[in-house]
């Protein structure tokens, strides 16, 4: 009978390393809870995805609840929305700031809507991870917009508006196109860029919330 031309240690070195794998696991986690939640996803579903056994996957994660918490992690760590905008923040260059903040939210959903669709199934399935996921991107970016918009009013640039309502009028555009776009995949402009749309929302909000002498400022 022929020998097989395969060396004992070649099965082994075809197979993934420990890290390809984990980052296998994270990444086909990230579709499985994208699409089905936390709650609606099974380890087999987990495993399956990947092409590994039940038994195969809790070698790298003890549990769901890690292999979620796991993912979530990556999530928080990654940049956050309004990190980029400082040095536009310090100038009082509204247009840099408001453009910059929606363009940067809506390419980073378009690239990856995992991120958009995992924050809503965490606060929808009441998870423990909700709240430290919300805060650490949602909560810190609407307190950046809201610390802005109250500097700009004490600067005389923005009407007197409460900078609460006024950071999550902004945000709430954002997130509306994200979610007619991303999750109920109703966007009657699909093909238009996001800098095309982040412009227009940053212009509706200028217009909007600027004082009467800043209009005229600008207007000069």
């Amino acid at each position: 009978m022929p020998r097989s031309s395969q060396s004992p240690g070649s099965s082994a070195r075809s197979r993934p390393g420990r890290e390809k794998r984990r980052h296998q696991i994270l990444q086909q986690g990230m579709r499985c809870f994208a699409e089905r939640g936390f709650r609606g996803t099974t380890t087999r579903e987990l495993a399956e995805a990947v092409g590994i056994t039940e038994a195969a996957l809790y070698r790298y994660f003890e549990s769901k609840e890690a292999l979620y918490a796991a993912i979530v992690d990556e999530k928080v760590r990654q940049p956050g929305w309004a990190e980029s905008l400082e040095d536009a923040a310090r100038a009082g260059d509204d247009r840099a700031v408001f453009e910059g903040l929606a363009r940067s939210m809506l390419e980073s959903v378009q690239a990856d809507s995992s991120f958009l669709r995992i924050l809503l199934y965490t606060g929808l399935e009441g998870h423990e991870l909700s709240e430290p996921f919300f805060a650490s991107r949602i909560r810190r970016l609407r307190d950046f917009l809201t610390g802005y918009l109250e500097r700009r009013i004490a600067d005389g640039a923005f009407r007197p508006v409460d900078p609460v309502l006024g950071a999550r009028a902004l945000l709430g555009m954002v997130f509306d196109h994200m979610l007619v776009r991303e999750i109920f995949h109703q966007d009657p402009v699909p093909d238009t860029a996001a800098a095309q749309v982040a412009e227009s929302f940053a212009s509706i909000f200028l217009n909007g919330i600027r004082s009467d002498e800043e209009r005229r400022r600008v207007r000069a």
